[in-house]
């Protein structure tokens, strides 16, 4: 079988461009890399990740649904939950409405919505989660 070598970006379907890019920009620290009238790239610098927003020649219309086939949500990695907690006070004084920190079976997280609706994740997998995963990554 052929390799994979992670993901080369997230690409997102959006209502609005320029509400786009002003959430991944200035809520969530991304960099505007290329800018054309019908698509956005921006580039997270710490962790090198690219999302693409999209508006399809304007035919992108009503809000993201995570129960409809497809995307249910888009979960960035963060370092630990200490993090997550910063994370939450940054959104509070940005003035982005979040769920707070949270614990799950497999890690801790904070979920919140960017422009259209779409849900975002800010997640750290619990040290026995990755313990498990490390023959994996051997």
């Amino acid at each position: 079988m052929p390799d994979l070598t992670g993901f080369s970006h997230i690409g997102l379907s959006v209502p609005d461009l320029d509400a786009g890019a002003r959430f991944w920009t200035e809520v969530m620290g991304f960099r505007l890399v290329w800018d054309q009238p019908e698509i956005k790239l921006l580039v997270h610098p710490g962790s090198l990740l690219p999302i693409g927003l999209q508006d399809h020649h304007g035919a992108v219309t009503g809000a993201f649904d995570h129960t409809r086939p497809g995307l249910d949500h888009v979960a960035l990695g963060v370092n630990g939950p200490d993090d997550l907690t910063a994370w939450a006070e940054h959104l509070d004084a940005v003035g982005v409405e979040h769920s707070g920190v949270q614990e799950s079976d497999i890690g801790h997280h904070l979920n919140l919505r960017a422009p259209g609706n779409i849900a975002v994740e800010l997640f750290v997998l619990k040290p026995e989660v990755v313990e498990a995963m490390a023959p994996l990554l051997a």
